[in-house]
Formats: structure tokens, sequence, C-alpha cells
């Protein structure tokens, strides 16, 4: 028999995958994975574990969430206690042992940490299987509050937007967040059905009425809602769209006048109020089929009062009013129930069969006729004591008299419900006979509990008549007008209101045409004994009133043409024709025209004129009493003839004019003179101004005398021949007369200004290379630098600008005009002096020091802007938060007049490389620099088991088989950095002393056949 030994080494390894966390002591930060036991997956816990585990999530804000998917602990043995937080001081969930399995936990939103904390605690008497938990994190919505932030136009006093019509609105809101906004979406709700995207909405109403808008906000989480989470609040802001005002009695006295006449027109204005409807809508059909303990309901939605507002006095509901039949009264309980549940009976079984309204009691479900019973609390009688009348059908029966009774229950039941959301009326059909329908039922609220916002009247605030040149009187907002010709003519009242509305209302008259009427000839018989024609014209259409002699009006009508015929039999002596007046329709105007005719008498009408230097005078040689006139065409001059003297006046020198004299007689031919008027002398002349006078030039007749009219006191002179004048002072202004004498002298004045004086006045504004002028006087003039000092300085002789300039040179500037009067002015000026942007850059370990060598007070920055977080103090120009060995550069630029920009590199000090790497041994490890060396070792944790480390090469002895160690390394170059290993001793040998293995020579083996060993760490 052989006997061969065998010696045989398990190595065995785990693995374990970061997303599954096994139970533990220490804290996690996980969203993802399985939570198990301490077993791990396919294992279980041990006996004696008292292990406290803390599973946070990964990003703030977000709570834990384990859904356990298995559980099985040794009952009243081995104990789960779940706690909603970061420790065991936390609020516990509950504690789970055996079968009870923890189910679905998950942090709350009142957990700051959103951490979950497991403890759990294990008898040592044995174990089971243990549990798996799903880990995931959930986001919860932050607060989210929205907010109006501007507002064009602004709130009012009260907080209402007041706007016109059509009036353009702009509203700009945000969010207030309680974690982050990043992502949010904004819509405007314009309570109008209307919605806005975006913090912005610029919108208008053209319906006059109140509107409340909101802004509503969602952010990007969507864990809770797949739309994002929604802010929580409402600014309900209520904007007021302005009514128009009711102009009802704005009109005229009278709308059509006759030409010449006047009326009044009141203006009449008064606001119309907006009054919000707040009586919630009706309902509709409700079918109360036949049934025992059927609830049949219907309800109705109240949402114009302020969020939040509750009923506070059982007296703010009115009545609630039901339209409805039904065959059986006995059948049925009656409650009306709040938006928040509370409810109070209107009525319980009474009454037996008696109908409600006109039953129909057939059988079929053919209606009835409703009739209304309402409820209140101003009532006095329950409706099961009222009185009944016969209705209904199939057949008639005693049916509830319809009326307001009071509820079985008083609304005292409903105070505190709240007024929006859906109202409701429950009825219960107790019994299984009869049927009947609820056609309609409503509730009214007491109208002073509406929101006051939801209803307003405008107020005015001003109110005129448009001016207008035919208003002739106003008294108050009535206005008295005359219009000056025939036509239409429109007024306009004006009004505005508190909301900046303006509103306007015209009111039009019409004025008949003028009427007219006149004689436009007569024929005089007087000398051939024919009868006298008098040619009537006007109007067309009109009726004239007439008389001859006073003896009688008579009446005749004008054609269309406007014109009429009066035949007058020849007189015997001298008669007048008179006009009274013109009629059309209800219009006359008096006319009061006195023709005369004269008959049968001759006169002498001999005369002489005389001229004048601006007419003549006549001498009557013949009959006085005639009339002296000018002979066509009427002279167009100006020059006048006295009727009765024949004296002419007002005219042209040197002009003819004829002469006519004559009496009303048809028998007496009129006798004619020419007068040719006296010519006058020219005396025209012109002024030329000069800088201390002026020059005469005679355009009319030489030889006349020029003088001074006044006469100034300044000291001025004038030639009386030349007209020349001279001493006088610049800008004065002299009036001269010039007279020729003659038969008719002549004499013409004019006025002259002295030439003034020229404004060379200037100012200069220094520059970095030179100046800029600015003309204060006379522009034109030229510049010009005095006395020019060859350093290259040019100027502009046009704009005085100073280019080329040594830096701090003083130059003297002239400016001369260029007028006939030139002036000339000078002025210094200093060219700003150079800045000096010099500076110098100190490195650190973490950025640089700046020290300015030159002017002081300018500003510091990156170019390029560095994106690795760096930090330049503008003022002092110190980086911080620089990258290790990273070069920036840094521009600094004065802040003076003339502004320098320098610019420098620096780069960071680089920080020490402190790597290093520990291989362990059997009592320690070995270190190994891999970065900069010099560096000082240490433990840390210092172990307490003898271990030592030295300090310069980082040896480790004396240390525990398999025990743990960290070392940290610190260098000690310009810019210290410590990095620290974490290392375990080599476990402690095992020595086996193996036996033999005796194997048959069959093969068969006798004995032990192998040894299964674990080796750590070898």
């Amino acid at each position: 028999m052989k006997k061969v030994l065998l010696l045989i080494f398990s190595i065995i390894s785990f693995h374990a995958f970061a997303q599954d966390v096994n139970m533990q002591n220490g804290s996690v930060n996980a969203c993802s994975g399985v939570f198990y036991d301490s077993g791990g997956p396919g294992g279980a816990y041990s006996s004696n574990e008292t292990l406290v585990l803390t599973i946070c999530p990964e990003n703030a804000g977000q709570l834990v969430q384990l859904t356990f998917t298995e559980f099985s602990t040794q009952l009243g043995a081995d104990v789960m206690t779940i706690y909603n937080g970061d420790s065991t001081a936390s609020p516990a969930f509950g504690t789970f042992d055996g079968a009870n399995n923890p189910g679905f936990v998950t942090a709350t939103e009142d957990n700051g940490s959103g951490c979950l904390t497991i403890e759990f605690v294990s008898d040592g008497a044995g174990t089971t299987t243990g549990w798996a938990a799903d880990i995931t994190c959930f986001t919860p919505c932050q607060t989210i509050t929205s907010q109006l932030d501007t507002a064009t136009p602004a709130p009012n006093g009260d907080g209402y937007i007041r706007v016109c019509p059509n009036e353009e609105i702009t509203l700009t809101g945000s969010g207030n967040f309680e974690f982050d906004g990043t992502g949010a979406t904004y819509e405007w709700d314009l309570g109008d059905g209307n919605f806005v995207a975006g913090q912005t909405a610029t919108f208008s109403y053209d319906t006059p009425g109140v509107y409340i808008v909101n802004l509503n906000i969602r952010d990007a989480n969507t864990s809770s809602d797949p739309l994002g989470c929604p802010n929580t609040n409402l600014i309900n802001q209520v904007i007021q769209v302005g009514t128009a005002p009711d102009f009802t009695g704005t009109q005229a006295a009278d709308d059509t006048l006759c030409f010449g006449e006047s009326t009044t027109i009141d203006g009449v204005v008064n606001p119309v109020p907006f009054v919000n409807d707040c009586t919630p809508p009706v309902s509709g059909t409700t079918f109360l089929p036949d049934g025992s303990g059927a609830v049949y309901t219907t309800c109705i939605t109240v949402d114009c009062f302020d969020s939040g507002q509750t009923l506070t006095d059982p007296m703010q509901l009115v009545e609630i009013c039901v339209n409805m039949e039904h065959s059986y009264s006995g059948d049925l309980d009656i409650r009306i129930i709040s938006p928040n549940g509370q409810d109070a009976d209107l009525f319980l079984q009474a009454g037996g069969g008696t109908y409600w309204g006109g039953a129909n009691d057939d059988g079929s479900n053919t209606p009835g006729v409703g009739a209304d019973y309402c409820f209140s609390m101003s009532a006095t009688t329950l409706l099961s004591n009222a009185n009944t009348i016969i209705a209904g059908s199939n057949p008639p029966n005693n049916s509830w008299e319809p009326g307001t009774y009071l509820p079985v229950e008083s609304f005292n039941a409903l105070v505190g419900s709240p007024l929006n959301g859906d109202w409701c009326i429950e009825v219960v059909d107790n019994l299984a006979i009869d049927n009947g329908y609820i056609f309609s039922w409503g509730l009214n609220f007491d109208p002073n509990i509406q929101p006051p916002e939801l209803s307003f009247t405008p107020t005015i605030v001003s109110e005129s008549w448009d001016p207008d040149p035919t208003i002739t009187n106003t008294t108050g907002s009535t206005i008295t007008v005359a219009p000056p010709t025939a036509g239409t003519f429109c007024y306009t009242y004006r009004v505005v209101d508190d909301f900046g509305c303006e509103y306007t209302e015209e009111v039009c008259i019409t004025v008949d045409e003028e009427i007219t009427a006149d004689v436009t000839s007569v024929t005089n018989p007087i000398c051939n004994g024919e009868d006298a024609e008098f040619v009537i014209t006007g109007s067309p259409n009109a009726t004239i009133t007439y008389n001859i002699n006073a003896g009688g009006n008579q009446t005749i009508v004008l054609d269309g043409t406007g014109t009429a015929t009066v035949t007058v039999p020849t007189p015997a002596v001298d008669q007048t024709f008179t006009l009274v007046d013109a009629t059309i329709g209800v219009c006359t105007v008096a006319i009061n025209d006195i023709e005369t005719v004269l008959v049968g008498q001759v006169f002498d009408t001999s005369f002489t004129v005389t001229p004048t230097c601006d007419g003549g005078t006549a001498t009557v040689t013949g009959d006085p009493g005639g009339t002296f006139a000018f002979e066509d065409p009427q002279p167009t001059d100006g020059a006048v003839i006295d009727p009765v003297t024949g004296t002419v006046t007002g005219g042209t020198p040197g002009a003819s004019y004829t002469i006519v004299y004559e009496f009303a007689s048809a028998c007496s031919p009129g006798n004619t003179q020419v007068l040719t008027v006296l010519p006058s002398q020219d005396a025209s002349f012109t002024l030329t101004a000069t800088c201390d006078g002026a020059t005469a030039t005679i355009t009319g007749d030489p030889g006349g005398v020029f003088l001074f009219n006044p006469v100034p006191v300044d000291g001025a002179v004038i030639d009386p021949v030349t007209g020349t004048i001279t001493n006088g002072t610049q800008g004065a202004t002299y009036t001269v007369e010039y007279t020729v004498p003659g038969a008719c002298p002549a004499t013409t004045t004019q006025s002259v200004t002295v030439l003034p004086f020229e404004d060379s006045s200037f100012t200069l504004a220094p520059t970095c290379d030179g100046a800029t002028a600015t003309i204060t006087g006379d522009v034109g003039g030229t510049f010009a630098i005095v006395p020019d000092l060859g350093d290259g300085a040019v100027i502009d002789a046009n704009t005085g600008t100073i280019t080329s300039g040594v830096s701090g040179t003083t130059y003297t500037v002239e400016y001369t005009t260029s007028g006939p009067c030139p002036e000339t002015t000078s002025q210094n000026v200093t060219v700003f002096p150079s800045e000096d942007a010099s500076f110098t850059m100190t490195p650190s370990c973490t950025g640089a020091t700046a020290t300015i060598t030159g002017d002081l007070g300018g500003v510091f920055s990156f170019n390029p802007v560095p994106t690795d977080g760096a930090v330049i103090d503008p003022t002092t120009g110190e980086i911080t938060n620089g990258g290790s060995g990273v070069t920036y550069t840094v521009e600094y630029t004065t802040t003076g007049n003339c502004p320098v920009t320098v610019s420098q590199n620096v780069t960071v000090f680089p920080e020490d490389d402190s790597s290093f790497t520990m291989a362990p041994t059997c009592d320690g490890a070995i270190a190994t620099v891999t970065g900069l060396p010099g560096g000082t070792f240490v433990f840390n944790p210092v172990p307490t088991d003898g271990a030592v480390v030295d300090p310069a090469t980082g040896l480790v002895t004396g240390g525990a088989f398999d025990a743990t160690y960290t070392v940290e390394y610190t260098t000690n170059g310009a810019c210290p950095t410590t990095s620290s290993q974490t290392f375990t001793v080599f476990s402690q040998p095992i020595v086996i002393a193996p036996t033999p293995l005796e194997v048959c020579d069959d093969g068969t083996p006798d004995g032990i056949t192998s040894i299964d060993l674990t080796l750590k760490n070898f």
C-alpha cells in the first residue's frame, strides 16, 4: 500500500456591490439598491447583534423611502425599530419583528434630514432569514409662494387695479421657493378664461367688470405631480374695469333753430355701477324615483366669495328654495349639505299622502307640476304645519301650499361652512311608494357679505363741454349756443371718472338757412305817368310781408328762384314802400327795408369843387339838400365823400374822382364834376446801420431835413442834410424823421439799431491730448493758439478743438468773431496729465497679492476671466481660490480722466505632492514617498496597541496581526499638503501539522482525504 500526503488549500473571497446596503453600524447615502440584513442577499443576520444604520438621501431636500419586499425575524426576540430622522433620538415609526412587515416606510416632510434610522437588536437564541427592502428617494413638493412684483397701472390704496376697457395692463410676478426655483414655469390666470405664460403678462379687458388675477407657478419637481409642484397660495389681484356712464338727459332744449336763434344744452351724466351677481346658479332637474332608503343628491357650485370666507351667521343664508313635485310627503327627508359636509335638515317625513306641488299620482314617471317651497330662518312655520291646497292630478289631492317655511334644523348647524364650493340637496326616499321630481333648486345669501371689491361704482371727477366758438354762455353743465350760420352744429360733453377713463356724448342741432329779402330795383313812373314796379329778391318760396305808405300789411310769395314783383299804381305824391318781414315754415325774420318814391319834382344840381392835399371841397351853386356821392366805379384807395357837404378826404395825391350831386327824383338827373387831388411830396428814405451809427439814402424827393425824434441823450449826432448818424451806442435804436417842404409837405420816419458788439466768449475743457471748446457767444468765428509753442499741438480754427497737445502743458487760445464788429477773447487750458497704471503681483499658495506702484484708486480684473473659481478683489487685486500652479493674467485700469490699463501674469505656487504608499508587513508596514520627500509621518488616529511610526521614513513597527492603521504624510514645502493611507497588518500564520494520507495501492484512500483552509493576508 502506498501512502500519499496531500495538502489542499482553498482561498475564498467575497465582493459586495455598492448599490446594496447591509445592516451595519454607521450611515450611508443611497437612493437606489436593496437594504438587506447583515447577512446580505441569501444570508441571515447573526445572534447578539446591536446595530444602528442611518440611510440618508443623496441630495438635499430628498426623503428616503424603504419598501420591504421580505421580512422575517425571530418573533419577540429579534426586533427592528425605524426612526423618522438621522438618529435614534428621532420619532419612531414603530417596532417590527416576526412576520410584522414594515411595508412601505418614508421619511416625512417635517424631517429636515430626509434620513431613516434603523435599529436592529437580536438575542442569542437563534435567527431567521432577515429582510430585503428596496431603497428609493422622493423629492417632496417645496413650498412655493407666488407674488406680484410690479403692476402698470399700480394698485390703488385698496389694492385694486382700476383700468378702462381695452386699457393695457402689465403685471410682473415671481415666486418664493423653499429650496430651488430652477426650471419653474409661470402662467397668469386672467380670471376671464384666458391665460398668459411667463413671469410678465401684458393684456387688457374689453368688457367692464371685476376680474381676479392669479399667478400659477410649477417647479421642475415631478416626483409628486407630473406637471411639477404648484404654488399653494393665491395673490387674488383684483382688477376693476370701469363701466361707461349714462348720459341720459344730455340734450338740447330745441334741436332745430331758425337762423340767428340760440338754445341751451344740458349736460347730464350718471355713473353706472357694476354689481356682481353672486346669486348661485340654479340646478337642473333631478328625478326622485320610487325607492326605499334610496338617497338622491343634486348639487350647485358657489364660487363668488373670497377664498376662505365662511358662513358666520345663520341669517347670512337668506333662503333655500326648491321647485318640486312628489305624490307622497311622508316618504321624504330633505337636508342641505355644505361644501365641507356640514348639514341641516330642511324637512323630515310628515304629512303622509300630502302632495308636494301638482304631483301626478298615476304610477308612471310622467312629471307633474312643480311648486316653490323655500326654507328660511326668517319664516315662522314648519312646512309640516303648513296649510294645504288642492293640486295635482290622477287624482287631485291635498298639497302643501307653496311658500317660505322654517327648516326643521336651524341653519346654525351650517355656521363655519365655506361659502365657496358644492352645496347639495340630499333627498332620502324612505318608503317604496310614489315618485317625484326636483325641477330646480337654489340658495340666496345676504348680498352684504359679498366681497366689496367685486362691485363698484365709478365716481365722475370732471365734466365739461369741449370749447366751441358758438358757445355764448356756460352755467354749470348747461351751455347756451348761438350758431352764426346755417347747418349742423355738434357739441361734445366730456367726462372723466376716478378710473381715469374718458367718455363723451355728442349733441347736435340744426340751424335753418338764413331768410333774406330785399327790394333790388324800383321803377319810378314819376315822369311818364307809368305804374311803379318794385322787384323783391330773397330766399326762394319765402312769404314776404310789405305795406305801401303804412296802408296795411300785404303778402306775396317769392317763386323758386327767390323773385317777386309788386306793381304800385302811379302815386299822386311821394310815397314809401316798406318790406316788413320774410317767413319760411316756422321761421320769420324782420326786414324793415324802406324805399321812397319821389314824384314829379325837378332840382338844380349844379356845383363846383376845389382840390386839397388829400381830397377837395364842394360848393353847391344850385338847389341845396341834394346828396353827394362818388360816381361808379367807386374808389378803392380809401377816399371818402361826405354825402351832405361833398367834402372828400383820404384821397390819393394826384388821383382824380368823379363826384355826382343828385336828388331822389326820376325827373332830376344828377350833375358831375371831376376832382383831382393835389400831389404830395415824397419823403421816403432808408437807413443802414453801422458800428457807431447809420447812413441814410434818400429814395424820394431831395432837399429835405433829417432829425432825431426823439433826440437821444447818449451823444449820438445826425447830419441834417445827409442823415448820417455818428457817435451812436452799439445796440441802441434811433428814430429819424425826414421832412420835404412844398405845397403838400411830407415827413417819413425810420428806425435803425446800431450794430451791437459781438460776443466772443467761449470755454475750454481739457482732454488727455488737448482740449475742446464750447462757444458761448457768437458762432462762426476763428480759433488760434497764441503764441504757438511749437510742440506739435494743433487747433481746429472752426471748432477750437486742440489735438496732439503735450500732457500737463498750458495753452492760450484766442477766439475772434467774424461779424461786422469783430471781438476777440482768450482762455487758458491745461492738458490732463498722463496716468500711471503700473503694479506688481506676488504669488501665494491660493492666488496672489498685488502692489500698486502707480496711481491708486484703479480697478483690478482678470483677462481672460478664469472658469476654475478663482476670485480677484477689484480694489486690492488680491487673488483667492486660485488653482495650484495656474497662471492668471491680471489687468489694472486707472480711474482718472485719462485711464490707462496695464496687465501682469502671475502663477500660483503649486501645492506640494504628499502622495505615498504603504506596503503591509507582519508587524506593520513600509512607506514609500511618491511625491515630495522630506515630510513627516504620523498616525491618525494614534493607536493604543503599541504600534510605532517613524516620522521621517513612515516605517510602522510593533503592529498587531490583522490590525488596521491610518497614516498621514505632510510635506514641508512652500504649500504643504497632507495625504493619508490605511493598511492592515498581515494575519498571524497558521501552522498546520498535516497527517499523512495513506492511499492504498488500489487507489482507495485510507483516513483523511483533504483539508480546506482559508488564508487571509498571507
